[in-house]
């Protein structure tokens, strides 16, 4: 699925989900919240959550906060320390998360 056709269906389902109840409305003004800078800026918000989403083995997850990552220019060093935090704290049963991390980075041309 190209990341046009990505983001227009994850825009078009949030949309949906916070019009048929607003707990999803209310969730997403919360979520918009905690990733805004704050005491702790934005920018090591996402890199944590890159380490969250390889623990978590959400796929979707690890490209949303990489791609978040760089909009708040994390480094590709950064990103990678990240990604390492999520192997320490996941295990080796992280590692086709990471795989798909480094992938990512690939696609992205971050890294060759």
């Amino acid at each position: 699925m190209s990341e046009i056709v990505f983001n227009k269906e994850r825009k078009h389902l949030m949309d949906l989900m916070k019009k048929t109840d607003v707990f999803f409305k209310n969730f997403g003004k919360i979520d918009d919240d905690a990733f805004s800078d704050g005491v702790i800026p934005k920018k090591y918000k996402e890199l944590t959550m890159v380490a969250v989403s390889i623990v978590s083995k959400c796929k979707e997850c690890i490209e949303y906060h990489i791609k978040e990552c760089l909009s708040v220019e994390s480094s590709t060093t950064e990103i990678i320390e990240a990604i390492k935090m999520g192997i320490m704290t996941g295990g080796s049963v992280s590692y086709p998360y990471v795989r798909h991390s480094f992938k990512i980075l690939e696609d992205l041309k971050i890294i060759n």
